[in-house]
């Protein structure tokens, strides 16, 4: 066996044995504890209204290679191995793209054959505007996960998803321990799927982000999960949810100011009630709401 071969070997199975130990470290909590591996927390942010869907899976330690030491070794042991292979391919035309570990590709999504596929039903929908709202989702309940105040997030959640999220939070509160997501920067944000069924329809956001991800003991202050200075890199999968038949407005934004209802400045109850009239405003009867919250 010559030289090369030998050495390609190696790598590979130094790889191998890193990530083995990679996949059974601690890994950051996040909304719901979507992307923990423990800490004694109820895990997964889903919930909401049940029905089939199409969607990506995988083990969750991969979004974090760039968070821990080992991690980092395997790191520097693909960028080695790439560089190889990169020269090795040199003058074949083969080309090579490299992206942080834990942003997952968009191959297979085709967003403006989906953004179609919603005009053709609902002709007002607005790309741009519904991009715009699933940021802020995703940035009010990163705010509200830190400040243990779930009750902000009531206008934007399922009846299902806010009670399941409320009580994986309690927990928190319970065991005296903050989980902080400081510095949050949105990469990117595609509309990623389009069904329906007979209640409802149902969109798929694949959000982009990097943020800084860690848990601190309220009594000690002691970082027992994540870093203070290491960015995580996430996608994340949103579900969207909105009545059958609902349409989009002219000249009407996504965000929840005013009850769709009444007009009242937007005021929610724990079960999801506009406190001036009594509708339901969270089980999108009236609009896009959040359903599902979980890793791509």
């Amino acid at each position: 066996m010559d030289r090369k071969k030998v050495m390609k070997i190696a790598v590979i199975g130094v790889l191998l044995l890193s990530f083995c130990f990679l996949i059974t470290a601690p890994i950051h909590a996040d909304v719901g504890n979507s992307f923990s591996g423990g800490g004694g927390h109820s895990s997964g942010g889903g919930g909401g209204y049940s029905h089939s869907y199409g969607g990506s899976g995988g083990l969750s330690g991969i979004f974090f290679l760039s968070s821990s030491p080992i991690g980092i070794v395997v790191l520097v042991l693909l960028a080695l191995y790439a560089v190889y292979n990169m020269r090795k391919g040199k003058g074949t035309g083969n080309t090579y793209t490299y992206a942080n570990p834990g942003i997952k590709s968009n191959e297979g999504i085709f967003e403006e054959e989906i953004i179609a596929r919603i005009q053709e039903e609902d002709p007002a929908f607005s790309a741009e505007n519904f991009r715009n709202y699933a940021s802020e989702v995703w940035l009010t309940l990163q705010e509200a996960w830190e400040a243990k105040d779930w009750h902000k997030v009531r206008p934007f959640e399922s009846n299902t998803l806010f009670n399941v999220h409320n009580r994986q939070l309690q927990e928190y509160i319970d065991h005296h321990k903050t989980n902080y997501m400081n510095m949050q920067n949105v990469r990117g944000i595609t509309i990623a799927s389009y069904s329906s069924d007979e209640e409802h329809e149902i969109v798929h956001v694949k959000l982009d982000a990097s943020l800084l991800d860690y848990v601190v003991d309220d009594d000690s202050g002691k970082v027992l999960e994540g870093s203070k200075t290491d960015y995580v890199y996430r996608s994340y999968n949103l579900e969207f949810i909105r009545k059958k038949g609902i349409k989009t407005k002219e000249q009407e934004g996504t965000a929840v100011t005013n009850c769709p209802n009444c007009g009242a400045p937007t005021t929610v109850t724990s079960s999801g009630q506009c406190e001036y009239c009594k509708s339901i405003i969270t089980n999108g009867d009236f609009g896009w709401v959040l359903n599902r919250y979980s890793p791509w």
